[in-house]
């Protein structure tokens, strides 16, 4: 420890103070704190609807489709116009409840342990100074909304990277990423 860091000690006392004693609670205390701080109009609170995906690399007369839940039309409050982009860029890529009752003869598999492709959208808004809720301290920090949503084939035979790729291609996905001076991100998650 340098002479440096003794003398910001006293500056930093009360902070350091206030992290000990977060560390001193228990979980359900911490979590109880938290609550009394988080701001849940901040929240981002996606409403889903049943829906269908079907597995990336199963063949056209044997296209199968597993249930899942998709993003609701419609979406108000934080985070909407992430899931509304979100909900276009997957709206080929997925079947919904109204969809799949016009199918004919589709193979339907009841599965609840399947692990769907996935695509994240995350919203990186940018926002002032913020309080840290441990030590009170200053600091930047952005508004973050994400939304997951689940996605498969839309052609039967078609590869996860070929719809990936096809995603990508899509100007909606351009402009949702170049958005907030390009500090907006997607991660793309594969089946299995």
């Amino acid at each position: 420890m340098g002479f440096r860091d003794l003398q910001r000690y006293e500056s930093r006392k009360a902070r350091f103070d206030k992290y000990k004693a977060w560390l001193a609670m228990t979980p359900d205390q911490r979590q109880a704190a938290y609550a009394l701080i988080t701001d849940e109009t901040k929240r981002v609170k996606t409403e889903r609807e049943k829906g269908y995906v079907s597995p990336f690399g199963t063949a056209g007369n044997t296209k199968v489709y597993v249930p899942a839940r998709l993003i609701k039309d419609g979406q108000t409050g934080q985070g909407s116009g992430t899931a509304s982009v979100l909900r276009g860029l997957l709206s080929n890529y997925t079947t919904t409840a109204t969809e799949f009752a016009a199918l004919t003869t589709p193979i339907l598999i009841e599965t609840t342990k399947f692990n769907f492709a996935k695509l994240t959208l995350t919203a990186v808004i940018p926002g002032g100074k913020k309080n840290s809720r441990i030590t009170g301290a200053s600091y930047s920090k952005p508004d973050v909304d994400s939304v997951t949503c689940a996605f498969g084939q839309n052609a039967g035979g078609q590869a996860y990277d070929a719809a990936v790729l096809a995603i990508k291609g899509e100007s909606a996905y351009a402009t949702f990423i170049e958005g907030n001076s390009g500090k907006n991100r997607a991660r793309f998650t594969p089946e299995g």
